[in-house]
């Protein structure tokens, strides 16, 4: 047993699209870092503070790899030595699992690469040595007395190299947050906590530890020990029914709809090609003045350029075959949803408060040339005197690279301000739907809410839960999401039930919430004797730890 009055845990959340650490006790995560990390050469990772053996943390979205990141001399983008933590982040998915879903389990897919994120952020908050606090953030071992000026009580006085080294032991025990999906197997998931553990304390040298679930997390950085909580991420969307802190597997289901999906429609809309069983199509892409014919779409010629390839003198410091490879790798696809992601998340995203639009956004898309749907011809009637106003702030959006998309005069435009409406539309666009892989669940919120509830066979249970549905997550920002989720809902839910829909306005707190639930959850009294000491774990093995951990 670990206990204590004030064990300063250090809290870490690896999620699917970024990496969050801090102290426990405090408001927020003070280091925010992408989920992924360098894979270097030997001879690149010597004398690097920032390495785990071959593998070097954070990365950087904004330049191209270092060159000892590139390795061999094949046409493969898996030469480049950039490891996503999750197989949500890699771009070989569909090709390494064409069977299954495996876009939002949550499994770790290489745990040196998720233990190089947590020696990372011990090196940023100066997790290892006894006088971090007092130091600061720079490594400075005093000077050691000479033996004979030392005085006779110089073994108290002298600061150990232990408590200065980079590799000496930390005080800080760990709180872990687990992002597995509820739904998988028991066994799967004990393996995932095992592989954890083992980590934990015998490669991060951690004094004790805990493993606490995410959703248990968000419901407790709300106040709440029941609770449904909806989780609208990188990688899709989850909801999870919590009990008592416990959270139900029964009622744990998940959506391929999340903030990637989004980008990812929203990237094929930009560049008008449609990939429809492994080839690409072009097709009537709604970037036409007219209602009868094609226009150009803004990025059909280059595709949507990511930051690193507008770098000057590109050509000089990194190779053409290099390119190449880069535009092939996960690296390529993160950073392209990072230029998406900000476009998703600016200011001409209309407001979500209604549901009074008459057709789905994109709707038509991706058929043959003339066949448009009424829908779309009527939509675009509807707003047919916005078309004069391109001059106004929000009639367009540039692009990193200077593409200048138009907003208003377009049928594509006027729907790309309507692209969180997907998560709620029941129909899925054309062009989307060839996509959507057969395994893989694509409900919208309302009705995987819904689908959740009715899994759960207490009737005043269900009640319960849908009084207290918490929204969270990063894909969860855009304006009046929560008020449209609850218009949804009180179409699809009894008469009788009272739902409530709870969510921050604060967006820290709303893409945060794990952590924060886990600086809460450390800086209970009452929490303290639930630690995994490791010496629990020397006698016991992760037998102990799994039996405790098992929510």
């Amino acid at each position: 047993m670990y206990c204590g009055d004030e064990t300063g845990a250090f809290i870490g959340d690896v999620g699917s699209h970024t990496a969050r650490f801090g102290y426990g006790g405090e408001d927020c995560p003070k280091v925010v870092v992408p989920s992924a990390v360098y894979s270097r050469s030997s001879s690149g990772s010597k004398n690097n503070n920032d390495t785990r053996g071959k593998y070097s943390a954070p990365v950087s979205l904004m330049r191209t790899p270092p060159d000892d990141c590139f390795s061999g001399g094949g046409e493969s983008g898996d030469e480049i030595g950039f490891i996503p933590v999750y197989q949500s982040l890699n771009s070989n998915n569909r090709k390494n699992f064409p069977g299954g879903n495996n876009a939002d389990d949550g499994l770790i897919q290489d745990i040196d690469a998720w233990a190089s994120l947590w020696e990372y952020s011990y090196q940023s908050l100066c997790v290892r040595g006894k006088r971090k606090h007092t130091v600061g953030h720079k490594y400075e071992p005093e000077p050691e007395l000479q033996p004979e000026t030392a005085p006779p009580s110089s073994k108290s006085q002298t600061i150990s190299s232990q408590s200065t080294t980079l590799d000496g032991p930390i005080d800080h025990p760990l709180l872990v947050a687990d992002s597995t999906r509820r739904t998988l197997d028991a066994k799967t998931q004990e393996k995932q906590r095992s592989l954890m553990l083992e980590t934990l304390f015998e490669s991060l040298s951690a004094p004790a530890a805990y493993i606490a679930p995410s959703p248990m997390l968000s419901s407790f950085a709300y106040g709440r020990q029941t609770s449904l909580v909806i989780d609208v991420g990188h990688s899709g969307s989850r909801v999870t029914p919590l009990v008592d802190g416990h959270c139900l597997s029964s009622g744990s289901v998940s959506s391929g709809r999340g903030g990637r999906w989004l980008g990812n429609v929203q990237k094929s809309v930009l560049e008008g090609v449609w990939d429809v069983n492994e080839s690409t199509v072009n097709k009537w892409n709604g970037w036409g003045n007219g209602n009868e014919e094609s226009g150009v779409p803004p990025c059909q010629e280059d595709g949507v350029i990511p930051r690193y390839l507008l770098q000057p003198n590109l050509r000089e410091k990194c190779s053409t075959k290099k390119l190449e490879r880069l535009k092939l790798s996960s690296f390529h696809s993160m950073t392209t949803h990072e230029v998406m992601y900000e476009m998703m998340t600016s200011s001409h995203i209309l407001s979500l408060a209604s549901s009074d639009e008459e057709s789905t956004p994109f709707c038509g898309y991706g058929s043959k040339d003339g066949e448009i749907l009424d829908k779309d011809v009527d939509m675009a009637e509807v707003k047919k005197e916005d078309d004069g106003e391109d001059d106004d702030e929000g009639s367009s959006y540039e692009l990193p690279d200077g593409t200048r998309v138009d907003l208003t005069k377009s049928q594509a435009g006027k729907d790309l301000c309507r692209l969180p409406e997907l998560f709620f539309s029941e129909t899925l666009p054309s062009f989307i739907q060839p996509q959507t892989n057969e395994n893989q669940n694509m409900l919208p919120l309302q009705h995987l809410i819904h689908k959740s509830l009715t899994q759960i066979l207490d009737v005043d249970l269900r009640k319960e839960l849908s009084s207290n549905i918490i929204l969270t997550g990063g894909a969860s920002l855009f304006p009046t999401l929560d008020k449209r989720l609850s218009t949804e809902l009180g179409e699809v839910l009894p008469s009788s039930y009272k739902y409530k829909v709870i969510s921050s306005k604060n967006s820290v707190e709303n893409r945060y919430s794990a952590w924060i639930g886990g600086s809460v959850l450390s800086s209970l009294g009452s929490f303290q004797q639930l630690w995994l000491s490791k010496r629990e774990y020397e006698e016991c093995g992760a037998v102990l730890g799994l039996q405790r951990f098992k929510n």
